[in-house]
């Protein structure tokens, strides 16, 4: 027999197992709406996705910042960030919910409260904060490759890219599989980490004003709140781009729950665990952890499994970000898009891997807080308080209120602004607010969307296609025919 011959039976017999299957074979579904016989899974797959997602270095890193940086005793950055995961966990549930409802990506769904040319600026801008969040994986990647391995940064570099590109291109299947067996690694490892933090680090740190400066306790905490939200609230412009593959009539409260309990959970959990960290020393790069808190073969093993949690993550990223160019007007199939985030985004890690990873990540969350917060405010005001979803046929506006509604969002929380780049003048003469730019900007534009929309007050017409023809005739052309998924 053949070594090729021996190749192809494997892989035949591998596909034939749910697992084998979801693992190797590729999505061709893109923009298209999920037809009901492709559809499977249950809730609780959501649950382990974002919970896989959330334990990763960068929720370690808010914790530690909370501490550190903040100032804040353990107890204080341990609320902020409860808090923070609560409300990062209550838009990533809310935003899955839709996905069975209308089967379509979470920008597909954004068409409707922005309008189709109203929404490609929203594409646009998630297109780059995958980008961006690709590149602050792949330097992680690179940072606990070149620990273990004490391998060249071109090797690390490369190693990083390639493994955070492939699953991408797989699809949906294989990331949320992949997902749920990292979800168990992940709770081994850092069931042992937490152990031994609580042993060596000190639960009775007071508050450090020294450290916190101007902005005080209050400042620090609401500071704290505010990273910790960034972080989580990002994944909610990615939410519906997985729930959509379960079946139209999966309860809502299932998919709330477990998409939500996952974030909460997780992120909470780390979170906290960086802030007791963070009583104790300054984490510059997942490396530190081995070499100045962790014993050896704990930091080792620790090591590895923030390298896979990275690695999984940043596919979420590659995923939902090819989508977002597709809808943004770039006339590519998700293949060649996927490889874009890749280079666009490895070569951005590139340069930063050069740098100082820790000076610039407090800044990068915030500035996705900036436009994330409001976009959310839009869409919670659009299909929760208004109902509405009769912009979801496509009726041929091309820009309606909600790209209205989040300008003005965008513009109000400018003065509240607190961050290194850019400090607004509200924030400046009173440092204790921290910075709640994020919040002003969801709630002035969920209010003004809400408003907006009862002053056009448009009739709701039942919802006929999800599809604008354009996205159609994009998915047609650039993508395979769909294939049967397992059943």
């Amino acid at each position: 027999m053949t070594g090729g011959t021996l190749s192809a039976r494997l892989a035949t017999r591998c596909r034939s197992t749910r697992l084998g299957h979801d693992l190797l074979t590729v999505e061709t579904d893109d923009l298209g709406p999920i037809p009901p016989e492709q559809r499977r899974g249950r809730a609780s797959g959501l649950f382990t996705l974002w919970f896989s997602a959330n334990i990763q270095f960068s929720a370690l890193t808010s914790g530690i910042l909370g501490t550190a940086v903040f100032g804040l005793a353990f107890w204080q950055a341990a609320i902020a960030m409860i808090v923070g995961s609560v409300i990062g966990g209550a838009a990533v549930g809310a935003m899955s919910r839709l996905g069975p409802l209308y089967g379509v990506a979470q920008l597909v769904q954004s068409r409707a409260p922005f309008g189709v040319d109203g929404n490609r600026i929203i594409a646009a801008l998630v297109f780059l904060k995958a980008a961006a969040w690709f590149a602050v994986e792949t330097v992680l990647g690179i940072f606990i490759l070149r620990a273990l391995f004490g391998i060249g940064f071109t090797a690390a570099f490369a190693i990083s890219v390639v493994a955070q590109v492939l699953p991408a291109l797989a699809g949906h299947h294989a990331i949320i599989t992949v997902q749920r067996i990292l979800s168990w690694i992940l709770t081994v490892v850092f069931v042992a980490v937490s152990i031994y933090a609580l042993a060596n680090c000190d639960l009775g740190a007071g508050f450090n004003g020294a450290v916190a400066g101007p902005a005080g306790l209050t400042g620090g905490f609401i500071l704290t709140v505010a990273v910790q939200v960034a972080r989580s609230v990002s994944f909610s412009a990615y939410a519906s781009d997985h729930s959509r593959y379960l079946p139209a009539n999966t309860a809502g409260s299932a998919i709330v729950i477990s998409s939500g309990a996952g974030v909460m959970i997780a992120s909470a959990w780390i979170g906290c665990l960086g802030a007791l960290i963070g009583t104790q020393m300054t984490i510059g790069t997942p490396a530190d952890l081995m070499k100045g808190f962790l014993p050896h073969t704990l930091g080792l093993i620790t090591l590895v499994a923030l390298w896979l949690s990275n690695t999984t993550t940043a596919c979420l990223d590659c995923y939902s970000g090819s989508m977002a160019a597709l809808i943004a007007g770039v006339r590519i199939n998700r293949w060649t898009s996927v490889l874009l985030i890749g280079t666009i985004g490895g070569v951005a890690g590139w340069v930063a891997g050069r740098g100082d990873f820790w000076d610039d990540f407090q800044t990068f969350l915030f500035l996705l807080g900036y436009w994330v917060a409001p976009w959310l405010g839009v869409m919670v005001g659009y299909f929760y308080i208004r109902r509405g979803h009769h912009a979801l046929s496509f009726d041929g506006r091309r820009v309606e209120v909600g790209l209205y509604a989040w300008l003005v969002g965008l513009i109000v929380c400018v003065p509240f602004m607190s961050q290194s780049l850019y400090t607004g003048p509200v924030a400046a003469a009173h440092p204790g607010l921290g910075d709640i730019a994020p919040a002003v900007g969801f709630l002035v534009s969920m209010i003004v969307c809400v408003v907006l929309m009862a002053i056009v007050n448009r009739p709701v017409s039942d919802l006929a296609d999800p599809v604008p023809d354009d996205v159609r005739s994009l998915t047609t052309t650039t993508t395979t025919p769909r294939t049967r998924a397992h059943q």
